[in-house]
């Protein structure tokens, strides 16, 4: 009567799915590429280091303006992306880089999410398949431990019970 509906592999396939999903690169923001808009592919990828903390691009301390304009002129000189970004990392250290390179040890911040998310998974298919597959009582049984008792099966004895429970009220009400 049970039906497999999803197999360890299954769960498996689906996590991969989920985590290649999520871990592609970013939509292009634009096909030209003009010094404004890759001034602001730059901006979007740092950090302000004041304790603001917000994204360059959208940032509004004087820390971040001077950044802007240091990648808008560094831009306009013909610098590349990687250069501008080596510049300010040099700068202010790593801590403006909005997400941080995937080699060496910050790969850890790029992989523990998907694996903790898969353990999550597994963990949680191997409970669920426990709770599916553990039997069912055969015989309910009372607080006390016994058997419950058979139910009446005639109007008769529903009656003698029906009986037997007003007198047993009327004696405690007393």
């Amino acid at each position: 009567m049970t039906r497999r509906l999803l197999g360890p592999g299954s769960f498996i396939l689906a996590a991969l799915l989920v985590a290649g999903l999520l871990s592609g690169t970013a939509i292009p923001a634009r096909a030209d590429t003009s010094a404004k808009d890759e001034a602001r592919a730059i901006t979007d990828q740092i950090i302000c280091p004041c304790s603001c903390g917000e994204v360059l691009t959208g940032c509004t301390c004087d820390t971040g303006k001077s950044m802007k304009a240091f990648v808008d002129s560094s831009v306009k000189s013909g610098k590349g992306k990687d250069e501008v970004m080596g510049a300010l990392v040099s700068q202010y250290g790593e801590v403006v880089r909005g997400a941080p390179k995937a080699q060496g040890f910050n790969l850890i911040v790029w992989i523990a999410p998907f694996a903790a998310t898969l353990l999550g998974l597994v963990i949680a298919a191997v409970i669920l398949r426990r709770w599916v597959r553990r039997p069912v009582p055969a015989v309910a049984t009372v607080s006390t431990g016994g058997a419950m008792p058979p139910v009446p099966s005639s109007d008769e004895e529903l009656d003698e019970l029906r009986a037997r429970a007003e007198d047993e009220l009327r004696r405690l009400r007393e």
